[in-house]
């Protein structure tokens, strides 16, 4: 792997992207009255926040999930983005399964978030929100094709909902009023674009009312354009008219296997991956270098370069999503930023406890940086942990009543000039799998406690509750800083590449 691959891998959680990377509006807006369908969530802790505008006069607020597999828990807040885990929320729904409902009877009008969290991860499923008004009241306009990320400008349709109005339109992130332009058959969008609709009352109890305001926001790239992927990054919200084409780059070294997946949305599309230039369009011809398929393709060995990804629309889609997984000769750590999720705690450890019998904190009361950790096998081979009897590299946790490898990962805390404020201790751990992260991985689980390893598209998870995941920050200033995890910071165990093996994320610590 290039260094400037590796070095994006490390800076991707604490830098701005550049245009046209960040291809993920967020929060995504949710049309009211319009389901999101094929929502995917391979991260099996992803936690996606979808914006909704609530109306004045609404009855209720009505979010549902429904259909598909898995486990997804739903929060719901007013005026600002739920938090991991519902620690920051006003309603939420967590039972098994998919199908979840918030019932929020007459909602506030103004901006609501709406958060749907993974729980182990979750396929194919639906969401409706909805925000019913008094009957024969104005609603607001829907848009077609729905938001996204176009290749290309899209032309796109404003639909009343509302019989007896008319409805206006912006596209300047303006509201709509009486002296907007009236909403002509289609309009077309050549760039970046936050549309706005809606209605008025013409004749009947509607006449001379304005409705609710419904937004939209496009983001259309340059026909051309290429996005620079960054390996096991996920690329969302993509879309495309019919003959549309996204294109991807990605750098691998020679000799390394290069998963591409798309997953998710609704709509026909496919996959084509070529060395050296972007695939031929048009159908296939027979002996061509250009490897396709639907929705997964495969490169076992890769020359040294970039590979170019094309995801072509075979017919409309949206909401679709992109992975690129680039694994070395043999197994690969690497910490995932997005699970850190770090929060501060003030605890009371006795001294009878594990953590204080174990050496890893004193007894009383102690300010910590909770955090967790999680760590993914990106590499192409199993990590396979020896035997840890008799064996220095491993100790026996009487509390816990199992092995733990010595010193798997450290942390420290640094200011934001890259000066080291906080140390924490190197954390040792036992190694198995916790989550599936790459659909083409072994769906079963192999490793345990007492049979150690991750699986190659695997990852194991330490909670930040469990012992050890934390810098005791004591008397630490409130501020901005940088959270520094590194896993195999020896380098005892043998990885493909060791240069994606630190990870940093900015926090701030509050006042106490």
């Amino acid at each position: 792997m290039k260094a400037a691959f590796a070095l994006m891998l490390g800076l991707s959680a604490v830098l701005p992207l550049q245009a046209h990377y960040e291809v993920t509006p967020f929060p995504k807006v949710v049309q009211t009255g319009v389901p999101i369908v094929g929502l995917i969530a391979s991260d099996p802790h992803a936690l996606v926040v979808y914006r909704v505008e609530v109306p004045a006069g609404a009855e209720r607020l009505l979010v549902t999930t429904s259909g598909g597999t898995g486990n997804i828990d739903v929060f719901v807040r007013k005026g600002a983005h739920p938090t991991y885990n519902g620690a920051q929320t006003d309603y939420s729904s967590r039972y098994p399964g998919t199908r979840q409902q918030v019932r929020i009877p007459t909602p506030e009008p103004g901006v609501w978030y709406v958060g749907l969290q993974a729980d182990g991860g979750y396929f194919g499923v639906q969401l409706l929100v909805q925000t019913p008004v008094a009957k024969g009241a104005l609603v607001q306009p829907s848009f077609d094709p729905p938001p996204g990320i176009y290749p290309g400008s899209v032309t796109c349709k404003i639909k009343s909902r509302t019989k007896k109005s008319v409805t206006r339109f912006t596209t300047d992130g303006n509201d709509p009023d009486s002296g907007s332009p009236l909403i002509p058959g289609s309009v077309t969008l050549t760039g970046d674009t936050t549309l706005k609709a809606r209605s008025y009352g013409q004749t009947g109890p509607n006449a001379g009312q304005e409705g609710p305001v419904a937004e939209a926001f496009y983001q259309v790239r340059p026909p051309g354009d290429v996005i620079d992927l960054v390996n096991t990054k996920t690329i969302s919200h993509l879309a495309s008219g019919k003959g549309g084409r996204h294109l991807f780059r990605v750098t691998v070294e020679a000799g390394q296997r290069l998963a591409v997946q798309s997953e998710g949305g609704k709509g026909k599309s496919a996959l084509a991956v070529l060395f050296g230039q972007a695939p031929p369009t048009g159908k296939p011809v027979k002996g061509e270098p250009t490897v396709r398929g639907a929705s997964r393709v495969v490169i076992p060995e890769t020359q040294a370069g970039d590979y170019y990804i094309a995801l072509d629309a075979t017919g409309a889609f949206s909401g679709r999503s992109l992975m690129a997984a680039v694994a070395g000769d043999g197994p690969d750590l690497m910490p995932w930023a997005e699970a850190l999720r770090p929060y501060v705690s003030v605890e009371e450890f006795d001294p009878l406890s594990c953590e204080v019998q174990e050496g890893l904190i004193g007894e009383g009361q102690r300010r910590l940086l909770r955090y967790s950790t999680e760590v993914r096998n990106i590499g192409s081979l199993d990590m396979v942990m020896p035997d840890p009897h008799d064996n220095p590299f491993f100790e026996y946790h009487a509390c816990h009543g199992h092995y733990h490898f010595k010193g798997f990962a450290s942390s420290r805390l640094l200011d934001m000039n890259d000066n080291e404020v906080r140390t924490g201790r190197k954390v040792s751990f036992c190694l198995l799998d916790s989550i599936r992260w790459e659909r083409g991985a072994k769906t079963a689980r192999k490793y345990n406690c007492g049979s150690q390893g991750i699986q190659a598209g695997w990852g194991d998870v330490y909670d930040s509750g469990l012992p050890g995941q934390w810098i005791e920050i004591g008397d630490l200033p409130a501020g901005d800083y940088q959270l520094e995890v590194i896993v195999n910071p020896d380098s005892i165990l043998s990885e493909s590449n060791y240069d994606n093996n630190v990870v940093r994320i900015p926090v701030t610590i509050p006042e106490e």
